[in-house]
């Protein structure tokens, strides 16, 4: 009798993620074979965590590979039609269960379609009893930016244009402003050191240090402020010392994550979008990660583009 292992697992896996990846070359009559495929996985997956084996990471590499199911649901729904006839026919045929939802890409169109429809019903719903209090709302309830607040916008402007100068000049009057608040001499410093002037950023940054709540915030501002200006490797620094002070931060790994995928570095990256998957805190970006660990695979298993 062949004995079921972790190995034979990762095994099915891969060879999972390598139909997923032709998925839309292959033919028809392959969807079969890789949703049944996806059968055997769940199956062996319940069978080895009976005995007590730790699958962690084989299900966060399933949970970014099932999202290219999830992504392409009209490509499988497409070639299961093609492959069966009639594919509700064929669920209860072989009386498969709604619990293996790969088999049901037609319900996930569904969904998808309702989420569209209520999100716009909503918007609507919101916008229709909010249209007779616009004008009072704009013209008497809604208070005006502060100074600083409205300093700190222009500032961020000026940056997204590229107007280096005249947004360090806005930051810094910002701080006469409004001493006590730590942005702009966060932004002040960032923007000196992108300019060479490295005294006057640390003096910024020993400012701005004094007045975040905890060094873990300065640095999970300051790495974030890095990658805006695309200085990927200073976004690492700061992305590691605020994990390294805050090892349960998703804010922290995601820009780690995002700093060692602007470097392509696609192996560190995927390792830390992969922690955010397993932290699962904050839904947002476990969502946001357990997307990127798909499109990095993919990216990764590619074959390098032909040089010229």
């Amino acid at each position: 009798m062949k004995r079921e292992t972790r190995g034979e697992l990762r095994e099915w896996i891969e060879n999972y993620r390598k139909y997923l990846l032709e998925i839309e070359e292959i033919e028809d009559g392959k969807v079969i074979e890789t949703l049944e495929l996806r059968d055997k996985i769940k199956n062996l997956m319940e069978k080895l965590e009976k005995k007590g084996v730790d699958l962690s990471a084989e299900k966060s590499r399933l949970d970014s590979l099932d999202q290219i199911i999830k992504e392409k649901a009209k490509i499988f729904w497409k070639k299961l039609k093609s492959s069966t006839g009639d594919p509700v026919f064929y669920r209860q045929e072989k009386n498969i269960p709604p619990e293996k939802w790969w088999w049901y890409p037609d319900e996930i169109i569904r969904e998808e379609k309702r989420r569209f429809e209520r999100k716009w019903i909503k918007r609507a719903i919101i916008a229709g009893a909010c249209l007779g209090f616009v004008y009072l709302f704009f013209t008497y309830i809604l208070p005006k930016p502060t100074p600083y607040i409205s300093c700190i916008q222009e500032a961020e402007r000026l940056l997204e244009e590229g107007k280096i100068n005249p947004a360090l000049e806005t930051y810094q009057k910002a701080i006469k402003i409004s001493p006590e608040e730590p942005v702009a001499y966060l932004m002040a410093g960032v923007i000196c050191e992108f300019l060479g002037d490295k005294d006057r950023a640390k003096s910024y940054f020993i400012k701005a240090k004094e007045r975040y709540p905890s060094l873990y915030d300065f640095y999970l501002a300051r790495g974030m402020s890095w990658m805006r200006l695309g200085k990927f490797s200073a976004a690492e620094k700061d992305a590691k010392e605020a994990v390294k002070l805050n090892p349960q931060s998703a804010e922290a790994h995601f820009l780690l994550g995002n700093a060692y995928e602007a470097q392509n570095k696609i192996p560190e990256a995927i390792t830390e979008f992969g922690i955010i998957s397993q932290l699962d805190t904050d839904p947002k970006l476990t969502v946001m990660a357990r997307y990127k660990i798909g499109i990095l695979s993919l990216k990764r298993a590619l074959p390098p583009e032909p040089t010229q």
